[in-house]
């Protein structure tokens, strides 16, 4: 987001963002209140229908009682019924059921009549009567019974009803529908994240290879060039020519360590893309390396930097020795680079936590320190507090420890003023 003269003005990519925001927001909203309406609807039109059977089986249920015929034609219409019912007299004694979880074979007319008459009868189809009635009176709370009554006036009884079970089932369908949308739209999410993650590290790679190549050839022809000044410097004699071979000896042996070192930058860069060869070894040699050679090339105004060190036994654990100080330099350059007051200190240590089964590696400064949104964008690549520099640096540490070595690498400790710790941690 940029500042502008009339205010805050969005970049492309963050347009696109906010208008799938808003797209996506608008459809769940529009699929929740279209299904919403729709169930709604659907409930009247079934409640309407279960009061208008009801209210058939209440008025059909008086010549029935008398009718042998109407009470097989009743008993029939009662079986296809698909939403609770129950019928039951002016004693509340129930006379007629369905869907109430009890099936009505399980319980004669006689049974019912010797219950009315308060004679004894067998304990389970008391327990059977007595679980209709109550469900009867559960009925009853959602809608209001129908009242069977004759053509004078008299009450024969209730019919108490409820609403199909599908009915209930279908009043989810408006969360089910909102949550089959917003899964989808998290899996179409998830899957550009992740088109995005292989397009950066197709970028990562092939920058790497390309650093590697052009890296090669100029290295080889330097190789040359050393050897054919020590050659010449080998075939001088004379008392001054020794003294002058001396310090050129000594300036080849710097050069010498220089292309060494260029070399396995070339060789560091030639292992992302692919699965770098980890064994197991001691990492405390690795990080004095590294340590020493920083140590030996700090900045200009360098002075009142102290690089110190700690080592703790710690047990093997398996790595790629070039890649490791790769990402310890790059973590050292960070440090050296935030160091803004003087006295400036950087300690580097090497120490087992055994809690974690894990070796860690810990450099911690004493410079400017972190805000917590920069601690959440340190390893994001392309985000650097530098006027010079990619932010490459940390991220690139970050996939050598925890892509190549099954690590992780993270801020333990930053505030500003105070400081940062950052951990490189090496499974054991």
């Amino acid at each position: 987001m940029e500042r502008g003269a009339g205010g805050f003005r969005l970049s492309g990519q963050q347009w696109v963002k906010v208008t799938l925001f808003l797209g996506s927001s608008l459809l769940v909203v529009a699929v929740f209140l279209f299904t919403h309406q729709m169930i709604r609807r659907l409930s009247q039109e079934v409640a309407t229908t279960s009061r208008v059977f009801a209210d058939f089986c209440a008025q059909a249920s008086i010549p029935a009682t008398r009718d042998p015929e109407l009470q097989k034609i009743f008993s029939q219409v009662i079986a296809s019924i698909d939403f609770p019912i129950v019928i039951t007299d002016t004693g509340g004694m129930p006379r007629a059921w369905r869907e109430v979880g009890v099936d009505p074979a399980l319980v004669s007319a006689a049974s019912l009549d010797s219950l009315d008459a308060g004679q004894p009868i067998a304990p389970a189809i008391r327990a059977r009567i007595e679980a209709v009635r109550h469900r009867a009176v559960e009925l009853d709370r959602r809608n209001r019974p129908i009242v069977m009554t004759t053509s004078l006036g008299d009450t024969l009884g209730r019919v108490h009803f409820g609403e199909p079970e599908v009915l209930s089932r279908l009043r989810w369908m408006p969360f089910l529908s909102v949550a089959g949308v917003v899964l989808l739209l998290g899996i179409g999410l998830a899957g550009l994240a992740g088109i995005r993650a292989a397009e950066r590290r197709t970028i990562w790679v092939g920058m790497a290879k390309e650093t590697a190549h052009q890296l090669g050839t100029p290295l080889s022809s330097m190789m040359g060039w050393v050897e054919l000044l020590r050659s010449e410097s080998e075939g001088q004699t004379g008392e001054k020519v020794s003294l002058a071979r001396a310090g050129f000896e000594e300036t080849l042996g710097e050069m010498e360590r220089d292309i060494e070192r260029l070399s396995k930058v070339a060789q560091r860069f030639s292992h992302v893309g692919s699965a770098p060869l980890v064994e197991p070894r001691d990492i405390t040699p690795i990080v004095r390396e590294v340590v020493q050679y920083m140590r030996r090339r700090l900045p200009a105004d360098g002075e009142g930097v102290s690089l110190r060190e700690r080592y703790a036994d710690a047990p093997p654990v398996n790595l790629n020795p070039q890649l490791v100080e790769w990402a310890l330099e790059n973590i050292l350059s960070n440090a050296i680079s935030a160091l803004d007051k003087r006295p400036g200190v950087i300690e580097v240590s090497v120490a087992l936590r055994a809690q974690d089964e894990c070796v860690e590696v810990v450099v911690q400064d004493n410079g400017r320190g972190m805000s917590r949104e920069e601690q959440a964008r340190a390893f994001e690549p392309g985000y650097t507090t530098k006027r010079r520099g990619w932010g490459l640096g940390l991220a690139l540490a970050k996939r050598v420890v925890q892509e190549y070595h099954g690590g992780r690498l993270f801020i333990r400790d930053s505030a500003p003023g105070k400081g940062t710790t950052v951990v490189m941690s090496f499974p054991t």
